[in-house]
């Protein structure tokens, strides 16, 4: 991953490769985005960058020897951390360093819910990383490096780190070896310890605007639809993957399992909200997140038609009827609690709740909220 083959991100980009041509690397930094953002691919591209033997003033070469073997994720100065699924006999995520490797190069947007699927590790388990792993991290850093010049030390995901193996990376970075650059990859940085994080430079990677997912979007699908392109780019808000996804799945199925989920809450007909729960838990993690981030995208374009800003709702002609008279059941009492209601659940997602409790119980909660007049008990 060359830092030309990322989209955005042009004035991050010129400030990282700014920062080594002037000979100021820190020894840690902590690259931070929301999902889909870029922060895997801007990390990689910063340590291809400071690996090349042959690098210009905007880009890594490409050719030289180094060059090379980042691009496959397998240059001896490049170590790799990442979470995986913890037992009694596994304890190091090089068990599965080959497919990472391969998830990464097929997707360098990756995210822990593609990671999962691809350890084929089912809904109940939670990926980690142990003591063992960051022990990992100390041995590797103990070789010299192979070809004389810097040391990088990619940690994905370090929020999902125990609190022993977090002990051991502050332990780590307080005692940092000449030469070796820490590059942290993460989404979450409230559940990392804060001196953790004091010790690092922090790198916030912003979401992307709908044209550069647009452009993303036409990258990766040459044939697409201008309109669909641009349908997926706004909804997306900012993350590739979710705009990949609205293009390789139909929305259709999205829409329609929202719009009977919440009119049998609304209804409060509950053998039909049963029966939705049951169907739901038997979707995958992924799908089930993206039906809460879709339902929240929803709830947005009812709330801008609600404050009459009609010109700035996105929305299908299927949607929009619904929008049109979902918003007149929308109040200030309202429009808050079903949006907080909506980002616990995606939450919980995260922390592999019952999936099947969990929308049985967002199904009481919504429906409550819209049944419940401004003014009336709660």
């Amino acid at each position: 991953m060359q830092f030309a083959h990322i989209v955005g991100h042009a004035a991050l980009k010129a400030t990282l490769i700014g920062n080594i041509r002037e000979g100021r690397v820190p020894h840690a930094q902590f690259f931070l985005g929301p999902r889909g953002s870029g922060t895997l691919p801007l990390a990689l591209a910063y340590a291809r960058y400071l690996l090349c033997a042959e690098k210009d003033t905007v880009d890594s070469c490409g050719r030289c020897p180094s060059c090379q073997m980042v691009a496959k994720l397998a240059h001896p100065d490049l170590h790799l951390t990442f979470p995986i699924f913890l037992s009694e006999k596994i304890k190091h995520c090089d068990t599965f360093i080959a497919e990472w490797r391969e998830a990464v190069l097929m997707e360098p947007y990756l995210d822990s819910e593609i990671w999962r699927v691809k350890l084929e590790g089912g809904d109940n388990k939670q990926l980690r990383m142990g003591v063992d792993i960051a022990a990992g991290i100390t041995r590797k850093l103990s070789l010299k490096a192979g070809l004389g010049g810097w040391k990088v030390m990619l940690v994905w995901l370090p929020e999902m780190m125990d609190p022993q193996a977090a002990n051991k990376l502050l332990k780590i970075l307080e005692e940092p070896e000449p030469k070796t650059a820490f590059l942290l990859v993460g989404h979450e940085n409230e559940r990392i310890l804060p001196t953790i994080l004091s010790r690092t430079q922090l790198v916030k990677v912003p979401a992307m605007n709908a044209g550069e997912i647009g452009d993303a979007l036409s990258e990766r699908y040459p044939d697409l639809a201008p309109e669909e392109k641009g349908r997926a780019a706004a909804r997306s808000e900012g993350d590739l993957l979710e705009a990949s996804a609205m293009v390789e799945k139909s929305e259709v199925d999205l829409f329609v399992f929202f719009r009977d989920w919440l009119r049998a809450s609304y209804g409060d007909r509950i053998a039909e909200v049963v029966e939705i729960a049951e169907t739901f838990s038997k979707m995958g993690r992924e799908k089930q997140k993206s039906f809460v981030r879709y339902a929240l995208y929803i709830i947005r374009q009812s709330v801008l038609e609600w404050q009459a800003v009609p010109q700035l709702v996105r929305a299908n002609d299927e949607e929009m009827e619904f929008v049109l008279k979902f918003s007149r059941m929308l109040n200030a009492h309202n429009i808050e609690g079903i949006r907080q209601e909506l980002e616990a659940a995606h939450g919980h997602l995260e922390r592999n709740a019952n999936t099947k409790v969990l929308l049985l119980d967002l199904s009481y909660r919504v429906g409550e909220l819209l049944r419940t007049k401004v003014g009336s008990p709660v």
